[in-house]
């Protein structure tokens, strides 16, 4: 039904259009129109917008009517939006309001990172009979996240209640055990997990997060004193700094969604809350930036393979429903455990979605 839907379309789309666009400005006429469109016609259906850019990816990419090519444009901007979305999250993460709820956070961020690493890993080595490696590999796939719903969060004032900042610690606690067991796994799997990779490794982590929140307030600071009144100045540096950090922690092997996240948080206690500035930052993020991010994302997905394909639809079907579990069960369970107000706890559940 799918496949037929989907060449219909195609039929449609491609008696009007080339496939895939080549043409740059057809290109981004496209990518426009997806980013008006879809949010407004899924909201319309009380769906989030968000959900709208993913479907709209999966429809217009190469696997669907194959309006457009995943290249390196839509890398780019992908990317781009990525690290938008989590510098976005540093912005929104007060280190006082995180120092407050360090214990909570590290619970929190070290229950989502285990939890799913148990199911995920029993899951594949137990129901669809991987080996342990690679049952380990997808496993932390589900244990880390990213903060996809945060731009509804942020949307709805709720980006500084107590549950949203135990979420926004958790993140970064679980994204970095999580890249730390993937970086293990590919160097087992390559016979180069020595004494050596890890003498590297945590020291280079630790010492680089340390100047991260250090340098960035610091140079900050004489920026914005020296050079405060062009507006235009103060919006680029604020983007050279995310791109300068998070380009720094791929130097030494760490995600660059570490160093975007780093980045916000040691930005955030220069840019005021209800600032111009801020507002540029998240008009551009939210309208631009997150949402190319997504429908890249939907762009990479097959619907045709995941149909067509009785085991990979089991495979899917597996790894949604623990997904869902392993991240739900940590959630409920910290949410009555420390924030046990019915509005609190519930806003915290959806919003490690996962990535």
């Amino acid at each position: 039904m799918l496949t037929k839907l989907s060449s219909i379309i195609n039929n449609l789309v491609m008696g009007f259009l080339p496939s895939p666009l080549s043409d740059p400005v057809a290109i981004f006429l496209v990518m426009m129109a997806v980013l008006l469109i879809a949010p407004l016609l899924f909201e319309k259906i009380k769906l989030p917008g968000i959900v709208g850019l993913i479907i709209a990816g999966i429809i217009i990419g190469p696997d669907g009517i194959g309006l457009l090519e995943r290249d390196q444009t839509i890398e780019l901007f992908g990317t781009v939006g990525l690290l938008f979305l989590m510098f976005m999250a540093g912005l929104e993460t007060s280190l006082d309001d995180l120092k407050s709820n360090a214990s909570k956070a590290s619970i929190f961020g070290f229950a989502t990172f285990i939890v799913p690493m148990i199911l995920g890993t029993m899951a594949f080595t137990f129901l669809l009979g991987y080996d342990i490696l690679p049952s380990i590999l997808v496993a932390s796939c589900f244990s880390s996240h990213t903060l996809l719903s945060l731009p509804i969060v942020i949307k709805r004032g709720i980006a500084r209640t107590p549950a949203v900042t135990v979420t926004l610690g958790g993140t970064l606690i679980v994204n970095i055990v999580a890249l730390l067991v993937l970086a293990v796994v590919v160097k087992a799997d390559q016979g180069e997990l020595s004494l050596g990779f890890w003498l590297f490794l945590i020291p280079a982590l630790i010492i680089y997060t340390v100047a991260a929140l250090w340098a960035v307030p610091v140079v900050g600071r004489w920026f914005f004193r020296r050079f405060g009144h062009d507006e235009g100045a103060e919006f680029t540096f604020v983007v050279a700094t995310l791109f300068v950090v998070s380009y720094c922690a791929k130097l030494i092997e760490i995600e660059p969604i570490i160093g975007a996240f780093l980045a916000g948080i040691g930005i955030r206690p220069l840019i005021p809350s209800l600032s111009p500035l801020m507002n540029r930052i998240q008009f551009i993020g939210n309208t631009l930036f997150v949402p190319f991010f997504l429908i890249s994302v939907g762009m990479l997905v097959n619907p045709k393979d995941i149909v067509s394909n009785p085991k990979s639809l089991m495979v899917s079907g597996v790894m949604i429903v623990v997904a869902i579990a392993a991240k739900y069960i940590p959630a409920w369970g910290i949410g009555k455990l420390f924030l046990p107000l019915p509005s609190s706890s519930n806003c915290q559940s959806p919003i490690p979605l996962k990535a």
